[in-house]
């Protein structure tokens, strides 16, 4: 699978523990460098990073990726995280997942459409979470959930993306469409013969 994202945001395999910890050990001392004030911010947004890459990926999501800014642009705090689960979005698929994700609780939306992935399922709702970074208190954010069928029959691709910029929904959601739209289901590489190798 491959989805393209903006330049200024890290990815983070999180199909290898070790690879995993490694990438976080990188973008840590990438973001915050070697400033020594820093070390307790340092230390926390490590074990925050390693913290939820690794939930995430034991619930079998297959990368994250993290919107860092560079080259001096503002910067806009995004994060998604990836899988691939089972099911279908054709009718029936449909019909079952929107009676199970329709709500009636404020500010929550949900889209089905056709782009150039596929069928998909856009769920977007308000969110919130504590960590390590924020203490106690809960960060609200814009939460984007999709469900992708670039493949009819295989498996799905689910994105969820987020966001603290909750006042920016209509550019964000921009952004993430636009970055879902960019989802392809990579052919496996065909093993070489003997032949082709000499």
């Amino acid at each position: 699978m491959a989805v393209l994202l903006p330049d200024d945001w890290a990815v983070l395999d999180l199909e290898d523990d070790t690879a995993r910890a490694a990438r976080v050990e990188e973008l840590v001392a990438r973001q915050m460098g070697g400033v020594p004030d820093l070390a307790p911010l340092r230390a926390a947004m490590r074990q925050e990073l390693l913290r939820s890459t690794e939930r995430a990926a034991r619930a079998g999501a297959v990368l994250m990726a993290l919107a860092v800014g560079t080259g001096g642009a503002p910067h806009v705090p995004a994060s998604l995280t990836v899988y691939r689960v089972p099911g279908s979005l054709d009718a029936r698929g449909r019909a079952a997942m929107t009676g199970v994700l329709a709500s009636d609780e404020p500010g929550h939306t949900l889209d089905l459409g056709e782009g150039p992935a596929g069928t998909v399922l856009r769920r977007v709702r308000p969110g919130g979470a504590s960590s390590g970074l924020t203490g106690e208190r809960e960060v609200p954010a814009l939460v984007a959930d999709y469900w992708v069928e670039p493949t009819p029959g295989a498996q799905l691709v689910y994105l969820v993306f987020s966001s603290p910029l909750v006042d920016l929904r209509d550019e964000l959601l921009g952004l993430f469409d636009t970055v879902v739209s960019s989802v392809r289901v990579l052919q496996p590489a065909t093993p070489r013969t003997p032949q082709e190798d000499m």
